[in-house]
């Protein structure tokens, strides 16, 4: 039994190998990826350690760029009628000044395959069946190497993929299977691994390992992507300020600390399924990037994301920051304060603001609504289970579909997270100073991130 596998993905220029190996490793920041031929221009070994020494290895080749040309000079180098087989005119042709110059990027790809134990080939069905695809296979195939076939691209269906199938099959691939780099699915990539197994049974224990790995791995991201979610729910959750005579610029602040924590938890999730934070632009995230569309505390946003606020003495100029007091019997808390326009809230604060300063007295706390922490939560619950679908390929936009109504309305935290509104120094957005090895939050922080589902 094999102790380390190597394997080549290889391939014609811009068919996806990098987008593929990005999925199959779940790390967004591997290789580059662009429409421009050739963006991989060298060899790159990409390795994994696993259980009693065994190892994985997947080395991504630049693209093959003129493999018409590639195999005609391979056959002129023995004449066309030496009993040659493919790994000697393989081994001709990297010797040869050509494989230095001339067909330099081919050479670095047929130099890995013959080193690799086997080869997984992308295909992008999408592209017509062309001469220089019936080559390259026919060059590959010289190699002597298993060769699993990828159907990259497979999301909208192709009037070539039969064609795909006549062509591999002449040339001597059998062992194909479809996986869309982009919109991947667990059992596609089980399928995938399967067929390499059939091609290498000697790599069945490295190969059942990588995979029992892959499993594991995305286990253990969700349980931290849960906590991750929980901790800035406590410390949003725990976060009070005391009341001043300023109460719309206190109301601000206190909304654009919640913002940047919103943020903090956006970024920790993205690096924490190695998506590339700086690849996720306000562009590539057009709601989450604290724009019109994505702000907590703006009305219309709410009502994008199918929320519609209550009618009530503040309707449509609330402001999410609850004040523990009541003004003329009216409660300026979750019934209805529940996230508004900066310019609404302007407006509140005028038309309300003297009414309030003169209640206000002593050591009044503002907190954050009730709705609003809800509203949070299920925006970032939504974009955990966004991520925990994506593909490490895919470029498009993150975009959140609307809330379910349903739930949403109940606008409660959960019974676990009740506790932190008695603990201002469980937030690290607060003036307290945070205990976080604090025995009692950190069971605060299980129990919430148990109930987050």
């Amino acid at each position: 039994m094999l102790s380390e596998i190597n394997l080549a993905i290889v391939g014609h220029a811009n068919v996806g190998k990098t987008s593929l190996l990005r999925t199959l490793t779940q790390d967004s920041r591997l290789g580059t990826i662009s429409d421009k031929p050739g963006s991989t221009r060298h060899v790159e070994a990409i390795t994994f350690s696993l259980d009693n020494n065994y190892k994985i290895i997947f080395y991504d080749t630049p693209g093959l760029e003129d493999s018409i040309a590639l195999y005609d000079y391979i056959n002129r180098l023995d004449g066309y009628q030496s009993k040659a087989d493919g790994i000697d005119k393989l081994n001709l042709f990297l010797s040869s000044p050509e494989s230095e110059h001339k067909f330099e990027q081919e050479a670095k790809v047929i130099r890995q395959l013959l080193k690799s134990d086997a080869a997984i080939y992308v295909v992008d069905v999408r592209e017509p069946i062309l001469d220089k695809y019936h080559d390259e296979l026919a060059t590959l195939a010289y190699s002597d190497k298993p060769i699993l076939a990828v159907f990259n691209y497979t999301a909208s269906s192709s009037p070539y993929e039969a064609e795909w199938k006549k062509l591999l099959s002449r040339i001597g691939i059998h062992a194909l299977v479809s996986f869309d780099a982009v919109f991947p699915s667990i059992e596609g990539e089980q399928r995938l691994y399967q067929s390499l197994l059939l091609l290498i049974e000697p790599a069945k224990n490295i190969l059942n390992q990588w995979q029992e790995k892959i499993k594991q791995q995305r286990i253990d991201r969700n349980h931290r992507a849960k906590l991750v979610i929980a901790e800035t729910l406590v410390d949003v959750a725990a976060y009070n300020e005391i009341a001043n005579d300023n109460i719309e610029e206190m109301i601000k602040t206190m909304q654009n600390n919640v913002r940047q924590r919103e943020q903090k938890a956006i970024n920790d999730l993205l690096s924490l399924y190695q998506f590339s934070i700086s690849q996720q632009s306000s562009e590539n995230i057009p709601v989450l990037q604290g724009r019109f569309a994505s702000d907590l505390f703006n009305k219309e946003a709410l009502k994008l994301m199918g929320i519609h606020l209550s009618k009530g003495v503040l309707s449509g100029a609330a402001i999410g920051a609850g004040v523990d007091l009541a003004v003329g019997g009216i409660t300026l808390g979750s019934a209805a304060l529940i996230g508004a326009a900066i310019g609404g809230l302007a407006q509140t604060a005028k038309h309300y603001g003297n009414r309030i300063k003169n209640k206000l007295s002593g050591r009044t706390k503002m907190t954050i609504d009730d709705a609003i922490i809800c509203f949070l939560s299920l925006r970032l619950l939504q974009l955990k289970e966004s991520l925990n679908l994506r593909g490490h390929a895919n470029s498009m936009p993150i975009i959140l579909a609307k809330l379910d109504e349903s739930a949403w309305k109940k606008g409660k935290l959960p019974k676990s997270l009740q506790i932190a509104r008695a603990h201002a120094n469980w937030s690290t957005i607060g003036r307290h100073k945070l205990k976080k090895e604090d025995a009692q939050r950190q069971e605060v922080l299980s129990n919430v991130a148990n109930e987050l589902e």
